[in-house]
C-alpha cells in the first residue's frame, strides 16, 4: 500500500484530514536558493512543516534536474528532494531577474542557500544587500566547511565531506580498506540542522532576524559523536569493525538460515535472556560483563554464528522478540513493510509531467497525522 497524494487545492475535503490543526509554519514564506540536496531539501522539510517555499532557479534549472534516471522527462532525482514548493524562475543576468528577486525575498521571511562562498553575492542576495531591506529576516546558509575560516572558500562534496570528517575512516571491515556511507548523508544530516537553527531562529522573541550557519563537514563530524568519544579519550583512531558496536557486544549482523539479522545486546540482562532463548547458560557466565563481551568479542561471535545460520529469521526473530532484533532488508522490503506503510514513508504524487510518481514521505509527524506535503514537486517554469 501506497498512500496517494492528491491536488493540494482538495486538501480541504479530504474528511481524513478535516479536523488537522494548521501546521506550525503555515503563513511563513521561504525563499530558497539552492542546488541538488542540502538546501532543497532542508525547503523542503519547512514545506512539509506548512511554509509557502518558492524555490527561484535560474533559467536552466537546479543542477539536480540534470540526474537521471527520467520518467517522462523529469528527474526522478530532482523530485526526491522538492516537493510542497513553487517555483520562480530568475535570470540574474538581467536586472528584471534581480528586481524579481529581491522583491521576493523582500516579502519573506527566510532565505537558505547552499550555494558556494561568493555565489550568493553574486547574484545581490548576499546577507549585507538583503537586511537592507529586510532586516529581520532569518538567513540560512549550508556551507561546505564554514562561512569563514582557512577553508571558506573550498569547495565539496558529500564524498569529500565524509573523507575529512573521519567517517570514511572508521567505515568498513576490519582489516579492510576503508568505504564511504552509500547515501549522501552529509547533505541530509546539515539539512536537518538548518532547518532546527531555522525553527529556533523563527521561534525568537520579537523575532530580530538571524543568521544560520551550518557546514557539511562539521555535520559528519558531529553524527560521529561515539566514535569521536573513544578517539578522543584515547588519543587514537579507532578500528574498522563492520557492523559491531565499539560500546556493546554482541552488537552485529549474523547470518541464518535464509538471511540476515541484526541483533543489539545492550545490558547484561539482554544477554542472559539471550543465552536462555540459544539453550547456552554457560555464556553467561563466562561473559558476566559488558566488558567482558568486548574483549572477546571474536570469540564470542565464532560460537554465536553456528547458532544464527541454523535457523530462519523468522525463526529468530519469534525466538528473540524481547530483544532488540532486526531483519536486513533490501529497500523494495522495507516499502512493502506494513509499519513503514502505516506510517506513510512512500507517497505516490500526480505529477503534471512525471505522472505517477513515489517518493519518500516526512519522517514527523504532528498531532498523529503525517505532515508531508500535498504539493508535487514543481516543474521548471
Amino acid at each position: 500500500m501506497i498512500t496517494a497524494i492528491g491536488d493540494p487545492a482538495n486538501e480541504a475535503n479530504d474528511p481524513s484530514r478535516a479536523s488537522v490543526r494548521p501546521l506550525p509554519l503555515s503563513g511563513l514564506r521561504v525563499i530558497e536558493v539552492g542546488n541538488l540536496i542540502a538546501a532543497p531539501y532542508a525547503g523542503m522539510m519547512l514545506a512539509d512543516m506548512g511554509a509557502e517555499v518558492i524555490k527561484i532557479e535560474p533559467p536552466e534549472g537546479d543542477l539536480g534536474r540534470r540526474f537521471g534516471p527520467w520518467q517522462n522527462g523529469e528527474s526522478v532525482f530532482f523530485l526526491s528532494v522538492n516537493r510542497g514548493k513553487q517555483v520562480e524562475v530568475v535570470d540574474f543576468r538581467s536586472e528584471t531577474g534581480r528586481r524579481r528577486a529581491r522583491d521576493l525575498v523582500e516579502q519573506a521571511d527566510v532565505l537558505i542557500h547552499n550555494l558556494r562562498a561568493g555565489a550568493i553575492e553574486r547574484l545581490g542576495l548576499g546577507e549585507a544587500a538583503v537586511r537592507v531591506y529586510n532586516p529581520t529576516i532569518v538567513y540560512g546558509v549550508v556551507s561546505a566547511f564554514g562561512a569563514d575560516g582557512p577553508y571558506a572558500s573550498r569547495v565539496g562534496i558529500d564524498i569529500v565531506f565524509q573523507a575529512e570528517s573521519g567517517m570514511i575512516s572508521i567505515t568498513g571491515t576490519q582489516g579492510g580498506p576503508p568505504s564511504k556511507t552509500a547515501t549522501t548523508i552529509g547533505d541530509y544530516v546539515a539539512a536537518t540542522n538548518l532547518v532546527a537553527g531555522v525553527c529556533a531562529a523563527l521561534a525568537e522573541p520579537g523575532r530580530p532576524g538571524r543568521r544560520v550557519d551550518v557546514s557539511l563537514r562539521d555535520s559528519l563530524i558531529a553524527v560521529q559523536g561515539g566514535w569521536n568519544a573513544i578517539a578522543l579519550h584515547h588519543d587514537a583512531q579507532p578500528s574498522r569493525i563492520g557492523t559491531e558496536s565499539i560500546f556493546t557486544a554482541p552488537n552485529q549482523v549474523f547470518e541464518t538460515a535464509d538471511g540476515l539479522i541484526a541483533l543489539a545486546i545492550i545490558s547484561d540482562d539482554h544477554f542472559d535472556r539471550l543465552c536462555s532463548a540459544l539453550n547456552l547458560p554457560e555464556l553467561a557466565a563466562k561473559f558476566p560483563s559488558n566488558d567482558a563481551r568486548m574483549t572477546a568479542v571474536g570469540e564470542l561471535a565464532e560460537i554465536l554464528a553456528p547458532r544464527f545460520s541454523a535457523q530462519s529469521t523468522n525463526h529468530w526473530l519469534d525466538v528473540l522478540a524481547d530483544l532488540p532484533v532486526g531483519r536486513v532488508l533490501t529497500l523494495p522490503e522495507v516499502w512493502e513493510d506494513p509499519q513503514v506503510q502505516h506510517n506513510e514513508m512512500v507517497v505516490e504524487y500526480d505529477h503534471p509531467v512525471a505522472g505517477p510518481i513515489r517518493v519518500i514521505g516526512s519522517p514527523i509527524r504532528m498531532d498523529g497525522n503525517p505532515i508531508t506535503s500535498r504539493r508535487p514537486p514543481p516543474t521548471l517554469g
